[in-house]
């Protein structure tokens, strides 16, 4: 079984999911959904949305859900919430009838949960009939908490539960490049961020945009679209003031072969010139499963040097020379590197941020 978003196709199938999940409370004795049943116009919204998720098995519909990023319901709660920050509502659970104790309700739990984390929010809260023992005793087992009563938008009383997540956050590195990785990966060692290898994805995506900022987002929305977590991207690359900028959005493909040729070709362009003012851009997108996207950009002066200095970093690195360290980013450790370069600057500019 897996959870994912719902399809087109599937609506008919949610709706029997919910029509037999009202049938079911109705025979518990509860009057959940009994006078205002979710309808076929509300699964439409929320599909509309992208809200509307669904389980699935051998092609079969196990379990339906919704998950939206506010509810106004939980604004006042008679009670407290585990969590002040961001969280994820989580809404209409059902569990079809030939899928009962099968442990579909823990899979949704999960799930919720999971996209809490691609989407940076702090918990899962959700609301049910305080005399709805089944789920509420699905609830505590699966880590919920009660915090307390809501009053929905139908008027009801509802008993509200929480999850904390912490603050951890699934991240995949928009990126093949293990250099950049790992300075990413130093920077929010808060995160948990994966290769694209390790995130299932193994796509090879095509950087079209005239500026750094165009082709970070370009690759962050291709692997946040292919995983289903959120994606982190950068395009980075080094200006030369003599030069008109160059070799800009194109600096990793310079030469057309590797980075030895590519520095090769840009000392070999800038032979005789007395400017050799430089500064590495950078423009990073984190974008999330529901939409947002969140951008930064930074940048570092130095200048480029007659020959190679060190054998540490990657690119350009033993080539520019930096104002900030005197030093080259070749002969820099990571922590140095770290401190002052054109990435390190635009992901705490994004951090800032968020």
């Amino acid at each position: 079984m897996r959870a994912e978003p719902a399809k087109q196709e599937d609506l008919a199938a949610v709706g029997e999911v919910l029509q037999a999940a009202r049938g079911y409370l109705r025979e518990q004795g509860l009057d959940q959904w009994q006078k205002y049943p979710p309808t076929e116009q509300d699964t439409r919204i929320h599909f509309s949305r992208g809200e509307l998720y669904v389980v699935r098995e051998d092609g079969l519909i196990a379990g339906t859900f919704v998950l939206v990023l506010y509810e106004p319901a939980y604004d006042t709660i008679d009670g407290a919430w585990l969590h002040g920050g961001p969280y994820v509502a989580l809404h209409r659970v059902a569990v079809a009838p030939a899928f009962r104790r099968r442990g579909v309700a823990s899979l949704i739990f999960e799930a919720a949960c999971e996209y809490a984390r691609s989407v940076g929010a702090g918990s899962v809260r959700i609301d049910t009939h305080e005399g709805n023992f089944p789920m509420r005793s699905a609830l505590e087992r699966n880590g919920f908490v009660l915090c307390g009563r809501v009053i929905i938008a139908t008027g009801e009383m509802r008993v509200a539960y929480e999850r904390r997540i912490g603050n951890h956050m699934k991240v995949v590195a928009a990126t093949g490049n293990m250099h950049k990785l790992k300075e990413m990966r130093a920077i929010f060692p808060q995160w948990e961020i994966l290769s694209e290898k390790e995130a299932g994805f193994a796509g090879d995506v095509e950087e079209t945009g005239e500026t750094f900022l165009e082709n970070a987002l370009i690759k962050a929305r291709a692997v946040c679209r292919a995983t289903g977590h959120a994606a982190l991207a950068d395009d980075s690359g080094i200006a030369v003031d003599a030069l008109g900028g160059a070799p800009g959005v194109y600096s990793a493909r310079y030469s057309g072969g590797d980075d030895a040729d590519n520095r090769a070709l840009l000392l070999k362009n800038l032979s005789g010139a007395a400017d050799r003012r430089a500064h590495f851009a950078c423009a990073v997108a984190l974008v999330f499963p529901d939409g947002r996207e969140v951008t930064a950009e930074g940048r570092t002066e130095g200048e480029i040097l007659p020959s190679e200095r060190g054998t540490g970093g990657f690119g350009y690195d033993s080539l520019f020379y930096s104002y900030d360290l005197k030093k080259s980013f070749g002969e820099a450790s990571d922590e140095e590197k770290n401190s002052v370069s054109h990435r390190a600057r635009a992901l705490a500019a994004l951090d800032a941020k968020l």
